[in-house]
């Protein structure tokens, strides 16, 4: 949808009939912010290229869905959500007589309803552009050589494209999306339009990712759930047990934005479009180095956690390990207590240290 959108049709000249029924609705009902001209008419000449199925995200009153069903193809099937109920019904009415068009009510999620979609229109969600709107899984909803239009861009006049004087995340996201060729097409002096075609299977770079691969990436956030890691257009996401061996407070104590990184493939996410990756496994293990040293001496440690069954202590930097109850001997150490314990056991494949009270 383009803010005042509808009163573009005053001077657009004759429209194709399904389009200017759309457009009288949208008047009728007094729905201003309808596509625009511009906008229609390269839905209608993208449609003309979809073999089989079609979605659209945010109806209105059909303007668009009209252009798009307008230069379809027989037989192309056409989905579009509407999360408004009264819009929904206007455009339901547009396309009374047009078995083919099919128009959902709700959150734009439940275009995941069907597809994969041969054109899908994020106009009304899925764009990924506010807070709270996620952007749409295109490995799910497109098909090998689909296309997705990604509306309502001012056009770029700096590289990188600025949002309210920051980086314009939402448009580098889909310029640089790793399963999509796209582009930015400019149809009006204010207004742009991203256009991507899915990549052949083959061609998707994530599928190229092996594990134990080592990238070098860069850190785009460091949210308190893990750090997101840009790998060369893909996007790397390391958990917070895969951050460092040592203990951390904050994600903010190992890394910081715009650090440059170097990670270990764990795998590959498709649904998330993500691949995930370990900082920890490229470092040396502390508790190998700590096993060198031999059982049974005994260290000084302090107790971070009391368990029903034992206590845990930590006996050097990023190694905990475990006074079992029976190795306890009577004794009930509190947290912050700094007790002597021996090493008893290590296991280097579960990473785990076992203790005894001295």
């Amino acid at each position: 949808m383009s803010l005042t959108g509808t009163d573009a049709y005053s001077s657009a000249g004759p429209l194709p009939p399904l389009v200017e029924r759309a457009v009288t609705a949208a008047r009728r009902h007094g729905f201003a912010d309808s596509c625009r001209p511009e906008q229609g008419r390269l839905l209608q000449t993208l449609a003309g290229g979809a073999p089989g199925l079609i979605g659209e995200t945010g109806t209105g009153c059909g303007v668009g869905l009209a252009w798009l069903a307008s230069g379809a193809r027989k037989g192309v099937r056409l989905v579009s959500v509407e999360r408004d109920a009264e819009r929904a019904r206007i455009a339901a009415g547009v396309f009374a007589d047009r078995p083919e068009v099919e128009i959902l009510h709700g959150d734009w999620r439940r275009i995941e309803e069907r597809g994969p979609y041969d054109l899908l229109v994020l106009d009304g969600g899925g764009q990924g552009k506010t807070p709270g709107d996620r952007a749409a899984n295109v490995v799910r909803l497109l098909a090998p050589g689909g296309t997705v239009v990604v509306d309502d861009f001012t056009p770029a006049t700096t590289w990188p494209p600025l949002h309210d004087d920051a980086m314009d995340t939402a448009r580098m996201r889909w310029l640089n999306h790793p399963y999509l060729h796209t582009t930015e097409l400019r149809l009006a002096d204010d207004l742009s339009t991203l256009v991507g075609t899915r990549r052949p299977p083959a061609a998707e770079p994530l599928h190229a990712l092996k594990r134990g691969q080592v990238c070098r990436g860069v850190v785009t956030a460091t949210p308190p759930f893990g750090v997101f890691v840009d790998l060369d257009g893909m996007e790397g996401f390391i958990r917070i047990p895969e951050i460092t061996w040592r203990h951390i407070d904050s994600v903010e104590e190992a890394v910081r934005v715009g650090q440059e990184v170097v990670v270990e493939v764990l795998g590959v996410d498709a649904e998330r479009e993500q691949a995930q990756v370990s900082l920890k496994s490229l470092e040396p293990s502390p508790l190998a180095a700590f096993a060198r040293e031999g059982l049974g001496r005994v260290v000084r440690g302090r107790v971070t956690k009391v368990l029903p069954f034992g206590v845990v202590v930590r006996v050097a930097d990023g190694i905990h390990g475990l006074v079992h109850q029976d190795e306890l001997h009577g004794a009930s150490p509190s947290v912050g207590d700094e007790p002597d314990v021996e090493v008893v056991g290590i296991n280097l494949v579960r990473g785990t240290v076992s203790l005894a009270l001295v």
